[in-house]
């Protein structure tokens, strides 16, 4: 199809309509596709609307192509500069203007990309919104060291490089695409440094993230390392007695001796004729693991607000931190976490009342386990913290996912950390497959008809992977409201606040309540107190029982007696 000019406005002229114009003399007219006759001198005379081309190269991708689940190293494959503005920057690539270049960046970036599971792509010669400002202005030299200086600036990286042609004004010009792949061990700038990525942010790593990066990459293992211990005087002989036997009952040895079997599962080392316990021991059984191991503990807090509060705000109901060695502190956390894990009645779908933990009891303990099996004990001064908000439970523990666990495959993929530790556990009948607990917290959740659990890798000074159990408090209500929901039912219940049932159900266990008793109980003021006991009697909740003369400290308020045709 060819096009023609008239008063700046295009129109198509068809090849029929072409040919018909070379032999003008002899054919002077032509049929349009109305069917209508028409001279050629008209057609060059019309004025028609400019026609919209609908070309199968005007979109960036094909409609079966979807960018976004791209890796890093398709999008080098396949960038182009109409792509380049469509890949805004994010974990998987990042642009550079050529004229700020500088190749002490370049390391840093070297060392991130090589460090992230699945690389990146580095462009040099766009803005960051992708559009091309181009490299001429660089010199051959310059190019050249951009191309080779990882040699000296990030030994490990192995880059891959191309030039992508791009028009810059009306000008050509070209950008160069950097792909760097993920290596699978700690890559380091020669300064010493080593960055990773977290979303699109570069984050350098303290040097408890880089031994930790290390052990999960099985450059070396925190787990196998010997410790500063004396066996068996520092150890609890009860924990170590209790796995052997369950070894030698699992693995059919009944002959082997407890040094064997610890030997056999990477706990002990003979050194002669000394035995030398490693950290994977000291975790299990060691007395006070804490000497080397100073985050070896979990923090249990309760809040009775949705966050932590600061300041003066910050007022929790609980705060205990459970130390010792791991089945210790399993033990321990695990019987706090029974107290504060309060139960609450709610309406199922047959209209009556059910009471149940807030949390099912396999969702908290299995979180609970994993994040002391699967921590990273390599951040020496961090304890896993568990907080209780009234709307959810958050399980923080050191130390990111292991490759290749991330948040999307964490329920059908297998990684361990601390390997010959689980294994322990394992024997001792706290742990199954890696697999298994993450799919068990959401199977208990599904079955109390909770929100799925979910599982987040952030920074929060060093990185934590947190797990967050949601309550769905809009429905469900302390335990302690049954009595009260069953007294003046269910309609009544449903319209109460959190403290108005704390106030009732208080008063239906205690047959009375004075303000000073309320404000205790809610945490509000004295005279708010005052405010919440004589709505309650207004609503016919509570009944007023005043004291014999006017501010009589034995005035109180009783619950309302409920008649029959309530």
């Amino acid at each position: 199809m060819a096009g023609c000019e008239n008063d700046n406005v295009t129109f198509p002229i068809t090849a029929r309509v072409l040919q018909a114009s070379k032999r003008k003399k002899r054919c002077r007219f032509f049929t349009d596709r109305g069917g209508c006759r028409r001279s050629l001198d008209s057609l060059f005379n019309m004025t028609l609307p400019p026609i919209q081309l609908d070309l199968p190269f005007d979109s960036v991708f094909a409609q079966n192509e979807n960018p976004a689940l791209w890796s890093p190293r398709e999008i080098w494959v396949k960038l182009t500069q109409r792509m380049m503005a469509s890949f805004g920057e994010d974990r998987r690539i990042d642009y550079k203007v050529a004229k700020r270049l500088s190749l002490d960046e370049y390391a840093t970036y070297l060392s991130m990309f090589s460090n992230s599971p699945e690389g990146g792509v580095i462009v040099y010669g766009a803005d960051s919104k992708g559009k091309a400002t181009g490299c001429s202005q660089l010199s051959q030299q310059q190019i050249n060291q951009l191309e080779r200086c990882h040699v000296e600036l990030c030994p490990l990286a192995k880059p891959e490089f191309k030039r992508i042609p791009v028009i810059v004004g009306s000008s050509p010009d070209f950008a160069v695409a950097i792909y760097i792949p993920y290596i699978g061990r700690l890559v380091e700038t020669n300064k010493g440094d080593a960055y990773t990525r977290y979303g699109d942010s570069k984050h350098k790593m303290t040097e408890e993230e880089k031994r930790d990066y290390r052990s999960t990459r099985q450059e070396l293992s925190f787990e196998l390392d010997v410790a500063a211990y004396a066996f068996p005087d520092d150890f609890d002989l009860r924990i170590i007695q209790d796995f052997c036997d369950a070894f030698r009952t699992k693995e059919g040895r009944p002959l082997w001796k407890n040094e064997e079997v610890l030997i056999d599962r990477y706990l002990l080392r003979k050194d002669g004729d000394k035995h030398r316990p490693t950290n994977a021991l000291v975790l299990l059984a060691a007395k006070d693991p804490r000497r080397t191991i100073p985050g070896c503990r979990v923090r249990v807090q309760r809040f009775p607000q949705e966050s932590e509060g600061v300041g003066p705000d910050y007022n929790p109901i609980r705060d205990k931190f459970i130390e010792g060695n791991v089945v210790r502190i399993i033990e321990g956390a695990g019987d706090l976490i029974k107290e504060l894990n309060y139960d609450v009645t709610w309406l199922n779908n047959e209209g009556k009342f059910v009471t149940t933990p807030e949390y099912p009891q396999w969702a908290w303990f299995e979180a609970l386990v994993n994040s002391c099996v699967h921590r990273s004990y390599s951040f020496s001064g961090s304890e896993i913290t568990i907080k209780f908000f009234s709307n959810r439970l958050e399980i923080e523990s050191p130390g990111g996912f292991v490759p290749p666990v991330n948040e999307t495959t964490i329920y059908h993929t297998r990684a361990a950390r601390n390997p010959h530790f689980m294994d322990a556990m394992r024997v001792l009948g706290y742990v199954r497959m890696a697999r298994e607990g993450t799919r068990r917290i959401r199977q208990s959740m599904s079955e109390h008809g909770l929100p799925e659990p979910r599982f987040q890798q952030e920074v929060v000074h060093g990185v934590v992977v947190r797990v967050t159990l949601e309550n769905d408090q809009k429905s469900r209500k302390r335990a302690t409201d049954a009595d009260v929901a069953a007294h003046f039912g269910v309609q009544t219940w449903r319209l109460l606040q959190d403290h108005e049932i704390t106030i009732a159900a208080y008063v239906f266990r205690n047959g009375q309540i004075q303000v000073s008793e309320a404000q205790r109980l809610t945490g509000r003021t004295w005279a708010t107190s005052k405010k919440d006991l004589e709505r309650m009697a207004r609503n016919n909740i509570l009944e007023f029982v005043p004291g014999a003369y006017i501010r009589d400290s034995k005035a109180h308020y009783i619950l309302k007696q409920k008649t029959h045709e309530q």
